[in-house]
């Protein structure tokens, strides 16, 4: 595994997910297929990026993973501990080492507690808090740990805080339990440009300095790209492509990533490739149209009914996910390895 971390994340995974099935019931006994089989790796220190359209499934894997709810089948192993399974005691003691921080942060909090009640709130449930002066004292250090000044904010309840502080008090509340994985859905999507800057570089700097894994959910490809160690790329509930972030503009195979990546305007998504290699042509119809229903997903490969590259064979077989060089792996029948680009 690759990694843009100063010292590089342990090789052992740190979290582990196999085969996960997400529905939702939507009346008349049909089912929204919301995941379909996904499987991730996220080692020691690494983070993994999520990346896909709105409705592709990204969400519904990162609650999964923190068994909110269970998925409906499948495995997920947080270090040594399959948290798939568990008594709801266990299952919430385990669950304290792994963290969510989600989209919107000003709902995440209580509107009547105030801030240094809400940063306490895992230690108070735990019991594991200490006499008055050691809590002020965490309190107080694990919110300028997040850049905020205790003696401003602490006695401020959520309504009194912008957005991006709001966040960073959902952060600071995290990493008080100490958790060995952040799962982060969204958490600067609902922020202004400049907030979600400084919201990304703390995330950045919390996980190398702690060590942290970090599932980082997002549908902005140069906000995912920039976090991430590797980049998964999810579309109607299953994974079209898993590669290292930086090789992320030149070397996406997939159809769809390549569709993502077009959408950026310093990235050109009709350079030919070298000869014996499958590439998109700039004239090739490449439809941006909304995909299908999740409740009716289409045969085999469920990107073909938008994709340039679309034969018979991707109606009637579902592609399995294949290596095409040392850490990247695509599922598509016809996508080859691009050569390298400056």
């Amino acid at each position: 595994m690759t990694t843009t971390h100063d010292t590089g994340p342990d090789p052992r995974p740190a979290l582990v997910a196999e085969d996960l099935v997400v529905g939702y019931p939507a009346g008349h006994g049909r089912t929204v297929h919301a995941v379909s089989g996904v499987g991730l790796e996220v080692a020691a220190g690494e983070t993994l990026g999520i990346l896909g359209e709105s409705g592709c499934g990204k969400s519904s894997v990162g609650r999964s993973l923190i068994q909110l709810p269970p998925p409906g089948s499948g495995t997920v192993r947080l270090g040594t501990t399959t948290l798939t399974g568990l008594a709801p005691e266990e299952l919430r003691r385990a669950r304290a080492r792994i963290q969510l921080i989600t989209q919107d942060p000003v709902s995440a909090l209580n509107p009547r507690r105030k801030v240094k009640d809400l940063v306490w709130e895992g230690p108070s449930i735990w019991g594991n808090g200490g006499d008055t002066r050691d809590r002020d004292t965490r309190i107080d250090t694990a919110l300028r740990d997040v850049g905020l000044d205790p003696q401003t904010v602490r006695d401020r309840r959520p309504h009194e805080l912008s957005g991006g502080q709001c966040q960073r008090v959902c952060v600071a509340r995290a990493l008080l339990l100490e958790p060995e994985v952040l799962i982060c859905d969204e958490p600067v999507s609902s922020l202004d440009v400049s907030v979600q800057a400084q919201i990304l570089n703390l995330l950045e700097t919390t996980v190398r300095r702690r060590g942290l894994s970090m599932v980082f959910i997002a549908h902005d490809v140069s906000v995912v790209k920039n976090v991430s160690d590797r980049v998964m790329v999810m579309y109607l509930g299953k994974v079209c492509e898993v590669l290292p972030s930086d090789g992320l503009p030149h070397e996406a195979a997939h159809p769809y990533t390549r569709l993502l990546l077009a959408s950026l305007p310093e990235v050109q998504l009709g350079t030919a490739g070298p000869p014996g290699t499958t590439d998109i042509p700039a004239d090739a119809p490449v439809h941006t149209a909304e995909p299908p229903s999740p409740l009716d997903p289409p045969s085999g490969c469920r990107f073909r009914t938008r994709c340039p590259l679309a034969t018979g064979r991707c109606a009637d077989e579902e592609p399995v996910p294949r290596e095409i060089r040392p850490g990247h792996r695509v599922a598509c029948h016809h996508a080859e390895p691009r050569r390298n680009r400056p």
